[in-house]
């Protein structure tokens, strides 16, 4: 891993556009030559971020992705700013837009949503559980294939991701009040009929999923949620 002096890090974020911020200051900045700059501050003595930075994570997230097949950034720099007590990754910005960008445009919206719930079966059925999975964080590129792109809290299984992260993943898309809203517009029954159609769960699993999604509190017009197959 290298290490980059305050010198060096401030000319490599000279003139660019800050994206993100933390309550540290910015985390996510757009060079002037298209590379993003994500950076990932230290946390407390007893954090996992010591022994294994996120900043590893994140490389590492991308390039088992992509060997399994799921398009996603390429890292190409992993450093270590003692100044800021932080590690950064640093990757090109890949060409296109987040679902939840599409919201002003329903039919472009409407047509990445009608193939998500297949492309979360892929994810899922492969074992990959993506924890900050939401509208925001998948983008649709230009050839129309999704990627993701903020991927440090990813986990991979040998198997099938179980029922309760599924769950995990459906409810946090549904969290966000955009992206709950773009689901409403599309169609939520329409939306889990495809997705349990295509997620290689046996009926008695099915059933389970679908009864926590009926059951609810958080978002209980789910409860009329019904599942058919014609």
């Amino acid at each position: 891993m290298d290490s980059l002096s305050q010198l060096e890090f401030e000319q490599l974020v000279d003139g660019a556009k800050a994206l993100a911020y933390s309550l540290r200051g910015p985390r996510v900045y757009l060079t002037t030559d298209h590379k993003v700059v994500k950076i990932f501050r230290q946390k407390g003595w007893m954090s996992s971020n010591r022994l294994l930075p996120y900043a590893l994570r994140f490389e590492r997230n991308a390039n088992r992705l992509k060997a399994m097949g799921f398009s996603s950034v390429t890292v190409e720099k992993v450093a270590k700013c003692r100044h800021l007590d932080s590690h950064l990754v640093v990757y090109p910005l890949l060409p296109g837009e987040t679902i939840r960008e599409l919201a002003d445009r329903p039919a472009k919206q409407q047509y990445a949503l009608a193939r998500l719930p297949g492309y979360l079966c892929k994810l899922h059925n492969n074992g990959v559980y993506y924890k900050a999975l939401h509208l925001g964080n998948i983008l649709m590129q230009t050839d129309g294939s999704f990627a993701l792109i903020d991927i440090h809290w990813t986990k991979f299984y040998k198997r099938p991701i179980s029922v309760n992260n599924r769950l995990g993943n459906i409810f946090n898309i549904l969290g966000y009040a955009e992206d709950h809203a773009s689901l409403a517009r599309y169609g939520l029954n329409r939306f889990f009929v495809d997705y349990l159609s295509c997620c290689q769960l046996d009926e008695k699993h099915k059933a389970i999923l679908l009864g926590k999604l009926r059951n609810s509190r958080s978002f209980p017009e789910l409860k009329q949620l019904l599942y058919t197959t014609s």
